[in-house]
């Protein structure tokens, strides 16, 4: 989300309230709300020209390689591709930069192995994860709900011939589990595929869970995985006036890719409920 906010917030700052819109001013809006960046370049197509004096502009190119829209996340490939954008005329003359028709474009992303499990050590990762309750695999004891933590994870991009289902689209997720009432800690393996679902949900399919190297028993698995597929669920950004939708999904051996289609409707641009436009 963060990646989208500040594509979008630079992109919605490219008008000035006189009218001007150029490359170098786009790009420079977008690079100042990045972390960091390996390259940015940004297109804006606009014939004729006047039609900017309208709050109208064609199309917005974006392109980055290395983009850090966070201090811990890293993203290798951000590329954003807008339809025509529409701005509140009256806005632009006082100013304020709002939109008039929601904004839509195509958002490709690519993530490396490497970058994602940079993340994944990240504090921000070890907060959420420590937030996550999973009770006692024995039955008898399910009132300690805060019994195990998970630490240290790593995700590995299975190739389909060192995957132990035969599918596209599968990874390893090694992470401990620790016994907070116990001193100790065991190691889970997860295989899992990755698939998508109506567009707006990343859903797991084919599990296989090994504690120690010991296939897990089938409540553990349930423990583990049975909530995960509904926080995977696009929709909730939708209620924030931010719709995406998953149109391709790849793993490959080094590399995640995820092209999908956005939609911003003009509520979020407005000042008293604006969320993207600083």
């Amino acid at each position: 989300m963060e990646l989208i906010t500040v594509l979008l917030s630079g992109l919605l700052l490219l008008i000035s309230p006189v009218g001007i819109v150029l490359d170098q001013v786009a790009e420079n809006a977008i690079r100042s709300r990045l972390v960091d960046a390996d390259s940015l370049t940004v297109r804006v197509d606009n014939s004729p020209s006047y039609q900017v004096l309208q709050g109208r502009v064609e199309r917005v190119r974006i392109a980055g390689r290395g983009v850090v829209p966070r201090p811990d996340l890293r993203i290798a490939v951000a590329e954003l591709e807008t339809d025509p954008i529409d701005l509140d005329l009256g806005g632009l003359r006082r100013g304020e930069v709002v939109l008039d028709e929601p904004l839509q474009g195509a958002l490709r992303l690519v993530l490396t192995e490497t970058d994602l499990n940079a993340f994944l050590r990240s504090p921000t990762v070890a907060r959420q994860l420590g937030e996550i309750k999973i009770g006692s695999l024995n039955p008898a004891q399910a009132r300690e709900r805060n019994r195990y933590k998970l630490r240290n994870p790593v995700i590995d991009f299975l190739p389909e011939e060192s995957s132990s289902v035969p599918t596209d689209n599968r990874l390893r997720i090694t992470v401990d589990l620790e016994d907070q009432v116990q001193e100790g800690a065991l190691q889970l393996k997860a295989e899992v595929s990755l698939s998508i679902s109506a567009g707006d949900r990343l859903t797991i399919t084919n599990p296989m869970l090994t504690v120690n190297g010991i296939p897990a028993p089938p409540q553990l698995v349930t423990s583990l995985l049975g909530n995960v597929n509904d926080r995977l669920s696009l929709q909730q950004l939708d209620q924030r006036g931010v719709v995406l939708r998953v149109i391709s999904f790849a793993i490959e051996p080094e590399e995640l890719s995820l092209a999908m289609w956005v939609r911003v409707d003009p509520s979020v641009t407005r000042p008293e409920t604006a969320n993207i436009v600083p």
